[in-house]
């Protein structure tokens, strides 16, 4: 038995996040819903559900009715991006935290970085050697490839871009795989993803070693 293996760390710490956003645009599409969990072992620490207010938020109907965005809704609990990347960053800087999300590899940094230069801030990337893609181990555990944990960011994007008919990795799919119950409707809300997600990474580190 590997006692390194995260699966029987019960101090690591860990970062959880999702982002909404106007569109899917990487270079152009600002998020307005931004929300993260910490969380150590098992057990979920704290828990955050941030919209930021941007004042030409320019939000498709296809997305809106996706993410179940209501902008009336949103107008009257957002706050300024700056002030909620003041508190993200803490998080996400943090090399205590390794951070997980779906598909963070393939979205969520870019989204980051639009929010960023939205803000004036230069990219900073330095966070992504500690991230950890559940949407790259699905695709792994599923064709059982061992991880190359010397270059673990180039393997998980290596796998990322695998494509193969029939090789089912969404969230919902890993949800129904490991029989996490949940509430299909509220899937694309921003801290419910999160929190499933989760829920999904800890069925995974017993699938893969890491």
């Amino acid at each position: 038995m590997n006692e390194s293996l995260l699966r029987f760390d019960k101090k690591q710490k860990y970062l959880i996040l999702d982002t909404e956003t106007e569109g899917l645009n990487l270079i152009k599409s600002r998020p307005w819903q931004v929300a993260w969990i910490t969380a150590q072992g098992n057990n979920v620490i704290e828990k955050f559900n941030m919209h930021l207010h941007w004042s030409d938020l320019d939000i498709s109907e296809d997305a809106a009715r996706i993410t179940g965005f209501k902008r009336a809704q949103h107008d009257k609990i957002s706050k300024d991006p700056k002030e909620v990347f003041d508190v993200f960053k803490e998080y996400l800087y943090d090399p205590s935290y390794k951070i997980v999300g779906q598909n963070l590899l393939g979205f969520d940094v870019y989204m980051i970085n639009v929010w960023m230069k939205a803000l004036g801030l230069g990219s900073d990337y330095s966070y992504m050697d500690r991230i950890i893609d559940t949407l790259s181990l699905a695709k792994a555990i599923e064709l059982q490839d061992e991880p190359d944990l010397n270059n673990f960011i180039y393997w998980q994007y290596r796998w990322l871009n695998y494509r193969k008919r029939g090789l089912k990795a969404s969230q919902g799919a890993l949800l129904k795989k490991y029989n996490i119950e949940h509430d299909p409707s509220k899937l694309h809300d921003a801290l419910y993803d999160i929190e499933m997600n989760y829920k999904i990474f800890r069925k995974q580190l017993f699938d893969i070693e890491i």
